[in-house]
């Protein structure tokens, strides 16, 4: 996913989850846009892309600089079944 596909995107606060961008398997991938200020950029910030993954709304991995990253990882976990 290229970063022009992601300018839509707004700032997250840093208590929210991010956008949502796709489910994966039993996990959802959020993707959490911030901005860093850059004094080379003409706008004087740059954007960056922090993609994490959450299970039943809790943060499983986060960290992740690309889609594809995340969905690969996603799908590496494997469900743990609780035994009494």
């Amino acid at each position: 996913m290229s970063n022009n596909n992601l300018k839509h995107l707004k700032m997250g606060k840093p208590s929210s989850k991010g956008k949502y961008v796709v489910k994966s398997g039993l996990n959802d991938i959020y993707v959490l846009a911030t901005k860093k200020p850059d004094t080379t950029k003409k706008h004087g910030y740059s954007m960056t892309y922090d993609f994490r993954i959450y299970k039943n709304g809790k943060l499983v991995e986060k960290g992740l600089k690309s889609k594809e990253a995340a969905v690969e990882k996603s799908l590496t976990f494997v469900p743990t079944k609780k035994t009494s």
